[in-house]
């Protein structure tokens, strides 16, 4: 780019020098003359040109460096964007870990309960890993029943009452993200519904499609905010959060060839599905239902 400046500076004033020298001579009436005038007007067309050539270079130099610098502003941007999103994922993590740990200290748990704990921390900790590696699991077949209740066992740590209604069924996707997206889901609740109540039901749509609704007892999502919850960085006034979160669970799902939507309201608290892709269709009849946080009471006494 200074190469290109000094170029310029040097083309403008070798053009300026040959059009003064022209005025100057024009009309003297030698042959000299008009050697000389031919001459200088040949210096001053070069000139000419290698301003206009100069301006173009540094044009496309000046260009160049804008889409290099817009290119390395999306790029810290994303970059930062994944980073906060990778700390949201983890905030959730350790929370559960950290009552886990706690929980552990008490000598007044069953050996039964105190190796179940066990299991869901290492589960934990084993989904933190590969978070921090960024090695993320493939889609794969997975028993809906057994995931949320590794899922729902998290969230019993916090202190949270899930009733969960199972269906029996499988669909087809990753534990990690399903993970996520339900504690960001149960999280919300308390956070921004002051409700540490929920539901999760599991429906089997169709032969295609199984859904989960995740339903909570709190305030509610306020009807002029109900289309841009989902957008980055969208969040109330007062909320403690960063709006990071039910845009990211959106994604997830969306790259297990699922969805995650708000429900149409139902007067009570907020209500969210989870659609995935069926791995199988259930021959159960009917559907099972059962109140998780029973077996696991001695956590809310703690």
């Amino acid at each position: 780019m200074l190469l290109t400046k000094w170029v310029l500076a040097a083309a403008a004033l070798v053009a300026g020098q040959a059009l003064l020298l022209s005025l100057l001579t024009f009309g003297s009436g030698s042959s000299r003359d008009v050697v000389d005038l031919a001459l200088q007007l040949a210096v001053a067309v070069l000139g000419v040109a290698l301003v206009m050539g100069a301006l173009v270079a540094a044009r496309r130099a000046t260009a160049l460096e804008q889409r290099r610098a817009e290119e390395v502003d999306q790029v810290l941007a994303a970059s930062s964007r994944d980073q906060r999103e990778q700390l949201h994922e983890l905030r959730s993590t350790v929370a559960g870990l950290v009552s886990g740990s706690a929980l552990l200290d008490n000598p007044d748990i069953p050996a039964e309960t105190r190796e179940h704990l066990w299991a869901s921390v290492r589960r934990e900790l084993d989904r933190m890993e590969r978070l921090l590696s960024k090695r993320d699991q493939p889609a794969a077949e997975m028993d809906l029943d057994e995931a949320l209740g590794h899922i729902l066992d998290l969230q019993h740590l916090k202190g949270r009452r899930v009733e969960f209604r199972s269906a029996g069924t499988k669909v087809r996707a990753r534990y990690d993200a399903l993970a996520e997206t339900v504690n960001i889901l149960m999280d919300n609740a308390v956070t921004h519904g002051g409700s540490d109540s929920s539901v999760v039901e599991v429906v089997e749509r169709d032969d295609e499609t199984v859904d989960i609704r995740v339903t909570d007892f709190g305030r509610g999502i306020p009807e002029d905010r109900r289309t841009e919850i989902f957008e980055w960085g969208e969040k109330g006034s007062e909320s403690p959060g960063e709006g990071i979160g039910l845009h990211l669970a959106q994604r997830l799902m969306s790259e297990d060839g699922g969805s995650l939507r708000l429900a149409e309201d139902q007067g009570v608290g907020s209500s969210f599905v989870i659609s995935l892709p069926a791995a199988r269709r259930s021959t159960e009849n009917g559907t099972e239902s059962r109140i998780v946080e029973d077996s696991h009471a001695w956590l809310r006494s703690g």
